[in-house]
């Protein structure tokens, strides 16, 4: 979808949308509604770089869509950790999923505003489904601000760069745990991007990691795992979700998408992972936790279909003296060939071109 055509219906439906310009022609657009990047575009003529939910083709279908109890709207979400007991109601999937109001898409309120900069606040409620009576309460604080190229100070590093188009962002959060059910629960910030089909996510690691699945075991077909990392597919057509632990990720994460009519995209999240740290997500079925600082999603039930690229800072209880998260994290967006992408991915990631042959 188009920027203009995406602002025309957001503005038509009552959310007032945010576009921050690059120089280049480039924009990020944010959503006050939801407090997320909900599209990136490298150049005026680009497409979204992120999936959106089939419900923004129309301001009438969009109006009638965010009145009701709907949370997949797309773009760069903000969720809490843990699913487990704040998301799912029970210690097994058939005992539902309720996606709390507060948490997703929350009640954000525009806190500050420039022409390169947003910041967005909401408190937090959610009841805790394992422990009745019981409620997780923050407050949470976003910014979300331009950032440059990665390469804007080696602009010559890699020839293809005079050939590929880029946007990017900052992102930089503060959680304050406030309230939860028992001392010892770990409560964290999930930041997951929402994009489209098809391509595969590229997670560098130190040595070769173990890998969760979170739902259906994740075979050969959608998943690689290698001594320098794991390659996992989306392709929205089997549902998978696997998570890598904290102990072999480097601190990014990357989606190069197939190519189409000569034009590929490529994503990579930069972000600080903290071995030493607690990571408060846990598979459905493991409460004891795997203590995964990164996970991927491959979604099947959306007619467009999304993948997801997902990472975890550590959580924190509120036994600590400040049971605080500060995170900061950037995403950079490139579109071009997928010749021209494989270098970038290659340098960002750390990863020989070879593995994305």
């Amino acid at each position: 979808m188009k920027l203009k055509a995406l602002t025309d219906v957001m503005t038509e439906a009552g959310i007032a949308p945010v576009v921050f310009k690059h120089h280049n022609g480039g924009a990020v657009l944010v959503s006050p509604y939801g407090a997320r990047v909900l599209g990136v575009y490298t150049h005026a003529e680009a497409d979204n770089a992120f999936w959106v939910n089939h419900e923004f083709a129309t301001a009438a279908s969009l109006k009638k869509w965010i009145s009701g109890p709907n949370h997949v709207f797309g773009g760069d979400r903000l969720w809490l950790a843990p699913e487990r007991g704040l998301f799912f109601k029970g210690t097994k999937e058939a005992d539902g999923v309720a996606v709390c109001p507060q948490i997703d898409p929350g009640h954000y309120v525009v806190a500050g505003q420039d022409t390169h900069h947003i910041k967005l606040t909401a408190p937090m409620t959610a009841p805790y489904h394992l422990a009745r009576g019981t409620r997780v309460r923050a407050q949470v604080e976003r910014s979300i601000r331009m950032c440059h190229s990665p390469f804007a100070d080696t602009p010559g590093i890699l020839p293809e760069l005079k050939r590929v188009k880029f946007a990017g962002y900052e992102v930089a959060t503060r959680f304050e745990l406030q309230e939860s059910p028992l001392d010892a629960f770990y409560a964290g910030l999930w930041f997951l991007i929402q994009l489209p089909v098809s391509g595969y996510a590229y997670f560098p690691t130190y040595g070769k990691t173990a890998i969760t699945d979170y739902y259906e075991p994740t075979g050969a077909d959608y998943l690689r795992v290698e001594e320098s990392h794991v390659r996992f597919k989306l392709d929205s057509i089997h549902r998978h979700k696997i998570g890598i632990r904290k102990t072999e990720v480097t601190g990014r994460i990357g989606y190069l998408k197939n190519e189409v009519a000569g034009q590929s995209l490529l994503v990579v999240r930069n972000f600080l992972n903290n071995p030493s740290g607690h990571y408060a997500d846990v598979p459905l079925h493991t409460p004891a936790g795997t203590q995964d600082s990164v996970q991927s999603y491959n979604h099947v039930n959306d007619p467009a279909g999304f993948g997801e690229i997902e990472f975890h800072p550590p959580g924190v209880k509120r036994s600590m003296a400040e049971p605080v998260i500060h995170d900061t994290n950037q995403v950079w967006v490139f579109t071009g060939s997928r010749a021209d992408l494989v270098p970038v991915a290659s340098r960002l990631l750390g990863l020989a071109a070879g593995v994305f042959a």
